[in-house]
């Protein structure tokens, strides 16, 4: 039985049989590891082979699970990769919904190995519901690197990817779809939810080509979707940071469609936003710091 293991080049996957570096191969080959680092690097207890790294260990078998209920699958046991691609090569799946589900598969593989090699090398533990998070996200780029006429819903495609996907020419849904900055630019598209006792946000930052260069998820300490968006703008502002990105290229940050905000827009007319210095926003900052003491909200026109 021969393990695969991907090699990224140009957007092709290169396969080479038996050479994926686990602890048991590299001692096979002459590696010397201390005998305490030989076991498995999620569950520490059995020897790090291909098959109990990414099949047979617990922490991965709950993992699988999740992907496989992700995409309504019934999951079995299997021994290594050709029994798992054999596996799902034999889902009931046809045309575009097969061609989905074998990507996504194939995709999957490789934020596993990277979450071992981040748990080997750097000490960082990933959750199944983290590496199921980037999964999904990885699994979501490569559909959309090689179906050129394919256009996935992403509300959908988080929920139930294999009725996420739609024929532009066909749907007429064009103007649903993200669309990408003009040259030079970048943009971070932004959005809260609220959603019964809970409040989360989330965001993504994409290139021109519309190739995903970060993104977060998660609660957001605000009491609505329209507070939740500006926590998702601070949010956004400092992944761009921390990824070293300033002075390479100008930010467009996106928010997503809010109907309270765009009722009142309509009937004022022309609104523009900017940013000023902070001796511009004076008056409005010493309101702001009156009205701590106030027990409800202060308004007057003349």
């Amino acid at each position: 039985m021969l393990p695969f293991f991907f090699h990224f080049n140009d957007s092709n996957i290169s396969v080479i049989y038996d050479r994926l570096p686990t602890k048991e191969f590299l001692i096979r080959i002459g590696v010397q590891i201390c005998q305490l680092e030989r076991g498995c690097s999620w569950c520490k207890r059995e020897p790090e082979n291909v098959e109990h790294l990414f099949f047979q260990c617990k922490f991965i078998e709950v993992f699988w699970r999740k992907f496989f209920e992700w995409w309504d699958v019934e999951l079995n046991p299997v021994d290594g990769f050709l029994d798992f691609y054999s596996l799902c090569n034999n889902v009931k799946f046809t045309g575009v919904c097969k061609s989905l589900w074998l990507i996504s598969v194939t995709a999957t593989c490789w934020p596993v190995w990277l979450a071992r090699n981040e748990m080997v090398f750097e000490r960082k533990w990933s959750t199944t519901n983290n590496l199921l998070f980037h999964s999904k996200m990885r699994a979501l780029m490569w559909v959309r690197s090689v179906q050129e006429e394919l256009r996935v819903q992403e509300r959908s495609w988080w929920i139930c990817p294999y009725r996420s996907w739609c024929y532009l020419k066909k749907s007429g849904m064009g103007g649903m779809f993200w669309c990408p900055p003009r040259y030079g630019w970048v943009k971070f598209n932004v959005s809260g939810v609220a959603n019964e006792d809970e409040v989360e946000c989330g965001g993504v930052l994409r290139d021109l080509d519309g190739v995903a260069r970060a993104l977060f998820s998660g609660p957001v300490g605000a009491k609505d979707s329209i507070t939740a968006e500006v926590g998702a703008i601070i949010i956004a502002l400092d992944v761009y940071l921390a990824m070293g990105w300033k002075g390479k290229g100008s930010l467009i940050i996106e928010i997503g469609s809010n109907e309270d905000i765009e009722n009142r827009m309509i009937r004022v007319g022309n609104v523009s936003f900017l940013k000023v210095e902070k001796h511009g926003n004076e008056m409005a900052y010493a309101l702001a710091l009156a009205g701590i003491k106030r027990s409800g909200m202060f308004k007057a026109g003349w």
